[in-house]
């Protein structure tokens, strides 16, 4: 092993909001896989996760000073989503007053969006903003920190105040990267038998107007979507399984694949002799047969697919780049629950097109799903970010832009959940249809249709050898929804 820790950390929301729009108390899978990258490289690794800290009764001063007390040669700090914003910067501020020498950088999706704006407003904190995946950059500034050479700023995919990120490089063969362990970071999850599992890299093919996600995979610096072996997904459950998690997720771009990936997956899990308790994917409502769901079914204790459905409007839907057939979607939802899965569903309300009559057409789509068994998870208003196909031709959409740059979107970090889901602040456009407040209230509309017509659930899963936990599900639904 070679010197001083490299110190990856997880910053809060805010160091003064206690109670955060989102949840802050995760892991990020990209802080791990770096962590787990330049242990293998052999380079000391150690992480600091601050909310897990806050929580847990420690104040702000002592996980920054833990911090110190490890000498870093390097801080990495985590931005990898929007309500971060303030977190992230502050915790910068933090350790930057106690340590004016050490070298901060900042990563993560959210970082990568305003990657030049943050590199400029925030260069009294931080050295640089690595945009994109941060194996090679991380790895290159390290190299050069540990040789004494002081912190280069003509590395690829690293934005200085001084310097625009040269083009990124990454690491091409996805497999060869080590798996990652949630002992990087200190404190434990809160949940410590759940993990989320990375299975991709690159941009989603999929061109959904409102959706980061080919966004963030251009950023990256990948041509295409790629994704890991089966073998090696189950490589990386395994390792977690063998750290005493059970339950896992996948919420990237696995569902691409279909029930190709899907059915490979499985496989290798039951040939590998590994059946977790668990086993959570989000996809699209078409994409998984009831092929790939038996597949999915037969691998885990309990499967569950978490559709992002958004809107049961066909128009609306077309509008916004994305297939929608209302009656695929019921008989996809039947066969998941058919099969003994736990399908999930997801809604939003503010897409450009979206009037009354097309809240009233995912209102019927909400209860048809329902009666099927489709167990709604959440309604949001659309948060629109920068580069998306809306953000970058709001007059093709008539859409009105509320925020551009990165200070705009750091209010996530001021407002609770029950302020974001009352209030429209957060609310980044408006639409032809809708202003900002009407589209708060189209998102509370959807929310208590659901809470309106949880008898339709119930009957769902009357007589049902193994239903889900309804009453559980219910309580989560009315306290998010109400």
């Amino acid at each position: 092993m070679v010197g001083s820790p490299i110190l990856f950390v997880q910053p809060p929301a805010s160091f003064d909001n206690t109670s955060p729009c989102l949840d802050d108390k995760q892991f990020g899978i990209g802080m791990l896989a770096n962590a787990a990258w330049l242990k293998t490289q052999g380079y000391v690794i150690d992480g600091i996760h601050i909310p897990l800290m806050l929580h847990q009764g420690f104040s702000a001063d002592d996980a920054i000073s833990l911090i110190v007390a490890k000498s870093p040669i390097l801080v990495a700090i985590g931005l990898n989503w929007v309500h971060f914003s303030r977190g992230a910067i502050e915790t910068a501020r933090r350790l930057r007053e106690r340590m004016p020498d050490l070298p901060i950088v900042i990563g993560g999706q959210h970082a990568s969006l305003f990657a030049e704006e943050i590199a400029s407003s925030s260069a009294a904190w931080v050295n640089g903003v690595i945009r994109g995946e941060a194996e090679v950059p991380l790895l290159r500034l390290v190299e050069a920190l540990s040789g004494g050479e002081g912190f280069p700023e003509d590395i690829p995919g690293l934005h200085t105040a001084h310097m625009p990120a040269l083009p990124p490089q990454v690491v091409d063969d996805l497999d060869c990267l080590p798996v990652y362990s949630y002992r990087s970071l200190k404190p434990r999850p809160l949940q410590p038998d759940v993990a989320a599992i990375s299975t991709a890299r690159g941009a989603c093919p999929f061109r959904c107007a409102w959706c980061i996600e080919p966004v963030v995979g251009r950023m990256q610096g990948r041509t295409k979507l790629r994704f890991h072996s089966p073998e090696r997904v189950v490589d990386q459950i395994k390792a977690l399984a063998e750290e005493g998690i059970s339950r896992f997720t996948i919420q990237d771009n696995f569902f691409v694949g279909g029930d190709r990936n899907l059915v490979a997956l499985a496989d290798a899990l039951t040939r590998r002799g590994i059946r977790p308790k668990h086993l959570n994917i989000f996809a699209h409502p078409d994409s998984f047969t009831p092929h790939g769901m038996s597949a999915l079914a037969a691998c885990c204790e309990l499967g569950s697919i978490d559709y992002g459905i958004e809107t049961g409007s066909t128009r609306v839907a077309a509008i916004n780049n994305r297939w929608l057939d209302p009656d695929e979607v019921v008989e996809r939802v039947a066969s998941a629950a058919s099969l003994g899965l736990e399908p999930y569903s997801w809604w939003m309300a503010g897409l450009p097109g979206e009037d009354d009559a097309a809240l009233a057409e995912t209102e019927k789509l909400i209860g048809r799903t329902m009666d099927v068994g489709g167990i709604p998870r959440w309604v949001s208003p659309l948060i629109l970010f920068p580069q998306t196909d809306i953000h970058l031709h709001p007059e093709r959409y008539g859409v009105r832009r509320r925020f551009e740059g990165f200070e705009d979107y750091a209010v996530f970090s001021e407002i609770s959940l029950a302020e974001a889901v009352m209030f429209s602040e957060a609310v980044a456009h408006e639409t032809a249809e809708a202003s900002r407040d009407e589209i708060t209230a189209a998102a509370l509309r959807l929310r208590r249709f659901i809470v309106d017509n949880l008898q339709r659930l119930r009957a769902a899963y009357a007589g049902v050898t193994r239903p889900p936990d309804l009453v559980g599900v219910e309580a989560r639904i009315r306290q998010s929804f109400m």
